[in-house]
């Protein structure tokens, strides 16, 4: 069949980064085109993703004019200039849906408002993939989320807790995110040997995190006075912290460091920076920990860590909710509680067994619930839906 006789779909995505809604997008779009889609992605800048794309050999379109919503924004006078944007935008993507011949569009999250109003304008089906949470808007999340709804085919959410955040809509449906198997396997053990080599980790317990280092937000200062308090109590540890501060935030760094100093954990902890490839990290690692002190809508890095079979300490609230079986994949401890993580942490240093169990539990669950088949059929399933009643 001829690519102009096959549905061609919008995306819009809200960055060039690389960061857990990107790799989402990343391993949608192969599978999406093999099943005679035509994708198309709408980005405001350029960047690691859109070459990533490209490579892909999906068309790229940069759009500077593109709306986008973050939290700087928000509550900045920048607010306003959003405003003037949103027309604008709006109009550039109906001028692009139309000269395209899209026939359905995709916003791969839930800050950028204009695609919905465009794909109604154009008369076309349109999909909002929501992996936000926007609880602390209040009365604002309150509108939003009635335009959210109200323009939307579908309201795709990540996980049960942002979906609780639409107060039942009729429309809105959780598709957790998929891992693809063969991307994170702990088959190359001598790459973890090679990374404890390089970074000095040595041949004792690795308790390892992944994040942007932000205060609250991700929770690390948590983790750390966790290790504190199990170093007081006769555990001996490497604490491996993957990741640098997110932009805006780069003060948290140093007051990362000095924290550790702080708590005299200096021949503790490990800071590598952000990692090109993170899977010898994991593989370098016994036990993996969220510390979010802020809900995570659905982490990708847990589902990176059950893949390597690692057992998931995580806080209780948010994605994890979802991904994390307490007691059986690793355990669920309340945010901000470095007391609770440590005694969670304690249990697993001392019992390699125990260790091994869960990682492996994480493992199949991973398999059962979270594939990327699983997400690609449900996803594929909205698209034939929505097309159809087009």
């Amino acid at each position: 069949m001829k690519e102009s006789q096959l549905p061609h779909v919008l995306y819009v995505h809200n960055s060039a980064d690389i960061y857990g809604a990107s790799r989402s997008l990343l391993r949608l779009l192969p599978r999406i085109r093999a099943l005679g889609y035509v994708p198309h992605v709408v980005l405001p800048e350029d960047g690691p993703l859109a070459g990533r794309i490209t490579a892909l050999g999906i068309e790229v379109i940069i759009d500077s004019w593109l709306a986008v919503i973050n939290r700087s924004v928000f509550r900045s006078p920048r607010f306003f200039t959003f405003f003037l944007a949103f027309p604008i935008s709006v109009f550039r993507l109906y001028r692009l849906i139309s000269r395209k011949g899209i026939s359905l569009v995709h916003t791969n999250t839930g800050v950028m408002p204009a695609p919905a109003l465009a794909a109604k304008l154009a008369g076309v089906p349109h999909l909002w993939h929501v992996r936000d949470s926007f609880l602390e808007f209040r009365s604002l999340w309150n509108l939003y989320r009635r335009y959210i709804t109200s323009l939307s085919e579908r309201v795709i959410t990540v996980s049960n807790p942002i979906a609780a955040q639409f107060n039942g809509a009729a429309n809105v449906v959780v598709i957790h995110n998929g891992m693809p198997l063969d991307e994170f396997s702990d088959d190359d053990a001598a790459a973890g040997v090679r990374f404890r080599q390089d970074h000095k980790l040595g041949h004792g317990p690795v308790v390892g995190c992944v994040g942007r280092i932000k205060f609250v937000r991700k929770g690390q200062e948590n983790l750390l006075q966790a290790a504190a308090v199990l170093k007081q109590r006769g555990f001996l540890a490497k604490y491996l912290i993957i990741g640098s501060p997110s932009p805006g935030s780069e003060d948290h760094l140093p007051r990362f460091q000095q924290m550790i100093r702080d708590l005299n954990l200096q021949n503790d902890v490990v800071l590598t920076g952000e990692l090109a490839d993170v899977r010898p990290a994991y593989a370098a690692m016994d036990i993996f920990v969220l510390p979010s002190a802020q809900p995570e809508p659905f982490g990708g890095v847990v589902l990176e860590a059950m893949a390597m079979r690692r057992p998931v300490i995580a806080t209780a609230i948010g994605g994890s909710l979802d991904q994390v079986e307490d007691g059986e994949t690793g355990f669920l401890v309340p945010p901000a509680n470095p007391e609770a993580l440590a005694e969670k942490l304690a249990l697993l240093l001392k019992d390699s067994c125990l260790r091994q169990q869960m990682g492996e539990a994480g493992r199949k669950r991973l398999q059962q619930c979270f594939s990327i088949d699983q997400m690609l059929d449900k996803v594929e399933g909205l698209y034939r839906n929505a097309l159809k009643r087009r």
